[in-house]
């Protein structure tokens, strides 16, 4: 296992959430007002890795990041970095949509932010901000906040409806991968930011002119790099199955232990 130790820290997929206003501002200028104390925001997150963007709307939906209906994120929050192959996340996905549908979904107590949290603690063993996930409390503890309870029913009964006819933009409901899928998984997120409106799609820099050797030697640690990825990804892959197949333990558990015995073994290599 020597060399594990050059990618455990570094190297990683970059897993962010995407931070939305569905009251566009709304609730920041008027919430001191109407509920007695200061609301930033009515959220909505996604999670964002391995180049999509994954969020709860009465069901699981996936696409090009930002290229839900909610707009532009209004702050985007660096999680972290994973190693958790994606193979494994939409096995995890697959293990936990049965608790994620149009008929559980309830815009208070189970929404798209307790989603985001149990993936994010999957991908990076950490929740989301507190902010976040406390708003519905924040805003029920507040007599008008019981006043709009009606509201907030009709509001959901709207995100069921959206979710039965699509989600439209780049969004499409998320559904477990087949073997043929599976196996030309990693496709998928280019084709997806393709379809992307412009805006979306960042303008890659003019490449500079580099000596051959220099892009000889970029190349061949490139090369390297990704072999030691691939490896790590595969023993964590081969450690998250022995645990779950030994039972006793949540997706969410298993893949925090199996990171704990990779990072470990990276450790000794490196004495």
């Amino acid at each position: 296992h020597a060399g594990l130790h050059v990618t455990m820290s570094e190297g990683g997929h970059q897993v962010t959430l995407h931070l939305y206003d569905l009251s566009q501002g709304m609730a920041r200028s008027m919430s001191p007002a109407l509920l007695g104390r200061q609301i930033d925001g009515i959220w909505h997150t996604g999670i964002v890795v391995h180049g999509q963007e994954y969020y709860f709307g009465g069901g699981i939906q996936v696409g090009y990041p930002g290229g839900t209906h909610f707009g532009r994120p209004v702050q985007v929050i660096p999680m972290g970095e994973t190693h958790i192959p994606e193979e494994l996340l939409q096995e995890f996905l697959a293990e936990i949509s049965h608790r994620f549908t149009m008929h559980t979904y309830n815009l208070l107590r189970w929404n798209c932010n307790n989603f985001s949290n149990e993936v994010a603690q999957f991908l990076v063993g950490r929740e989301i901000p507190g902010h976040v996930l406390s708003l519905p409390d924040d805003v029920m503890s507040t007599p008008l906040g019981q006043q709009l309870m009606p509201f907030l029913n009709m509001m959901e009964a709207q995100m069921r409806t959206a979710s039965e006819q699509g989600t439209g933009g780049g969004m499409h409901q998320w559904t477990p991968p087949t073997m043929n899928q599976a196996a030309s998984h990693h496709a998928a997120p280019a084709t997806a930011i393709e379809a992307a409106p412009e805006e979306a799609i960042p303008t890659a820099p003019e490449p500079k002119a580099t000596p051959p050797s220099d892009t000889e030697d970029a190349v061949k640690k490139a090369a390297t790099e990704d072999a030691v990825k691939a490896r790590i990804e595969a023993e964590i892959r081969a450690e998250f199955d022995r645990i779950m197949a030994a039972g006793g333990k949540t997706p969410n558990e298993a893949a925090a232990e199996a990171l704990e015995i990779i990072r470990a073994r990276a450790k000794e290599g490196k004495a």
